[in-house]
């Protein structure tokens, strides 16, 4: 017989970089993470990309942070994917909108939620913008935190 739990949780960084995008598409973070501490939770990796993997089925809350960089003032969306699908698409769901900064400026881009997730579900988010900036989007500092809430049973 195997034993069962279902604590879960992790946190994955990436030191991040040049953020390439292509106008009006759904961009993964091209940084793969690594994990800083993690149980029943690993990086995917699969792809250079930043990618989460859950072990356990049950609620999960995530975060997800960046620092970007520079800027002309162009909005972008940011938006969680599970799976390689949108999740909770359900009118604007979980996407969030922000501002590039002007030129030379740094800002904490964050976001974060509750997430039904089954075991093996490969969470990620992505980032989109309509138009292009001038100037090259920085995304540095990459950081998920992600923790089962429904930790149950004797561990």
């Amino acid at each position: 017989m195997q034993f069962q739990n279902t604590i879960a949780y992790g946190t994955f960084f990436n030191a991040g970089g040049i953020f390439n995008l292509v106008a009006d598409t759904w961009t993964i973070f091209p940084f793969a993470p690594e994990s800083k501490l993690s149980k029943n939770t690993n990086a995917y990796t699969t792809a250079s990309e930043f990618r989460v993997q859950v072990q356990e089925t049950g609620m999960y809350f995530i975060e997800f942070s960046f620092v970007a960089e520079d800027g002309d003032g162009k909005t972008y969306f940011i938006r969680p994917y599970v799976n390689g699908s949108v999740y909770n698409n359900v009118g604007e769901g979980m996407t969030i909108k922000f501002f590039q900064q002007q030129t030379e400026q740094k800002y904490e881009v964050s976001t974060h939620g509750l997430f039904a997730l089954t075991k093996d579900d490969i969470v990620e988010w992505r980032l989109s913008t309509p138009v292009l900036s001038s100037l090259d989007l920085y995304a540095n500092s990459i950081k998920m935190n992600i923790i089962n809430l429904q930790q149950i049973g004797v561990h």
